[in-house]
């Protein structure tokens, strides 16, 4: 490569070929570097406004109002056909199926949307919701003139899209985790009647008292300050029914109030987030079996659970208007005292197994399909102590030993083994 000095300088100048190596690498640093806006350079620019001018307002997100916040998005952008691109601009943007109470629907969990003067508040404002892998965050995006509008607009927005305009409103749903926070995932309850269960009307109009009405009347007891957060404690050993009641009592608010069946882990360890949800979408029936796992006797269970349980019951530390429990237990004994004082579960159902009269109810039901005269008020007679899930197992077991052909005798051989019975003790054991 051939240089010359400058004249006026006397430093070395480049050749013709050096200069061009230069210039290539020049131009080959230009084309590498990132022509695309960040988003909140892109945000600032659908707004008319210079980076440093845009106020960002931000707040983390739980699944369930991602969703609703994502529907609206998805809604909005179609009903204004809104500026959008990905929560970043270089993306797409990203939607997902929600199990809606109403059925499937879609919201967008990765997207950037422009929306006009009084979809939000009373000025433009850009709304960002980004899903990433340990939480999500929606942010809201305005001109710094307009902050003094902004902060009140996204509480309110996000107040919106938490109750009234959730996706999940009025539809029953079991709760799991993962690890952005609580899943609901849609739940049929068993089609079920209070015929079914064969329990004495006394049950009933305590249930009706305590969940029904307290649930239609939950404005009008909110307003006079009497409080609506209180539940329902059913006590009984396995089999007597406790679980088929409260799928029952689900089946029979489906459509007028929310229904939330959570996990055992959800219970342990996302009850705050759990109650947090349900005056979301109050009114609200929760169904919680084991209690005594979160609730048991001071000093043989979780302090911290318990304390933060009473608490969340109390709803001390939120809004709990409109929500109900329904729990239960095989011994109310290990319940710690605490739990079972007024606005928590101050009511207890206590499922005992069935009479000789439930039992031959229960009976009929399940031998209806049986076209051989049966003796059931014999075998009725001989099951004393057996609950219905008893009975149940009971006829299943005559059916598989018989071959199908049940009969009165092959009933009471069962009913004498049953497991319900208490076992005889023994003469004694050798070693």
């Amino acid at each position: 490569m051939n240089s010359r000095l400058d004249q006026h300088t006397g430093i070395e100048l480049p050749g013709p070929a050096l200069a061009l190596l230069a210039t290539a690498i020049d131009r080959e640093f230009e084309r590498r570097e990132p022509t695309q806006p960040t988003p909140y350079e892109w945000a600032a620019g659908r707004l008319g406004v210079d980076r440093s001018d845009l106020v960002v307002l931000d707040e983390g997100l739980g699944p369930a109002v991602a969703h609703s916040v994502g529907r609206w998005l998805f809604d909005a952008q179609a009903r204004w056909g809104a500026d959008h691109v990905g929560a970043y601009p270089t993306r797409p943007p990203k939607s997902e199926v929600v199990q809606g109470a109403a059925g499937d629907c879609r919201a967008f969990n990765s997207v950037m949307v422009t929306l006009p003067a009084g979809a939000v508040c009373a000025a433009p404002v850009v709304l960002r919701l980004s899903t990433e892998h340990y939480g999500i965050v929606l942010e809201l995006m305005g001109r710094a003139a307009d902050a003094d509008l902004l902060a009140e607009a996204f509480v309110a927005f996000l107040q919106a899209r938490r109750t009234a305009d959730s996706p999940y409103l009025r539809g029953a749903y079991r709760l799991t985790t993962d690890n952005r926070g609580l899943v609901l995932t849609r739940w049929a309850p068993p089609a079920a009647s209070r015929d079914l269960l064969k329990l004495d009307g006394s049950v009933w109009d305590t249930v009706d008292r305590s969940v029904h009405r307290v649930l239609e009347l939950a404005d009008d007891l909110k307003a006079r300050g009497l409080g609506t957060s209180t539940g329902l404690l059913l006590v009984g050993p396995p089999g007597t029914g406790k679980t088929q009641l409260g799928t029952v009592v689900a089946r029979e608010l489906l459509g007028s109030a929310t229904v939330l069946v959570p996990g055992t882990y959800v219970t342990e360890h996302y009850l705050t987030e759990l109650f947090d949800l349900a005056g979301d979408l109050s009114p609200c029936l929760v169904l919680m079996d084991d209690l005594d796992l979160i609730a048991g006797e001071r000093g043989h269970t979780n302090p911290h659970r318990l304390r933060e349980f009473l608490n969340v019951m109390d709803g001390g530390l939120a809004d709990r208007s409109g929500v109900v429990v329904i729990a239960s237990t095989n011994d109310h004994r290990k319940i710690d005292k605490a739990a079972r004082r007024s606005s928590r579960f101050d009511t207890v159902i206590r499922m005992e197994p069935p009479g000789f009269e439930g039992r031959l109810a229960i009976l009929g039901r399940y031998l209806a399909w049986c076209d051989v005269a049966l003796d059931l008020p014999a075998v009725a007679r001989a099951t004393d102590g057996a609950t219905g899930a008893d009975l149940k197992e009971m006829v299943r077991a005559t059916v598989l030993e018989t071959n199908d052909a049940v009969t009165t005798a092959a009933l009471l051989t069962q009913a004498v083994a049953g497991r319900w019975r208490e076992p005889r003790p023994t003469a004694g054991q050798y070693l």
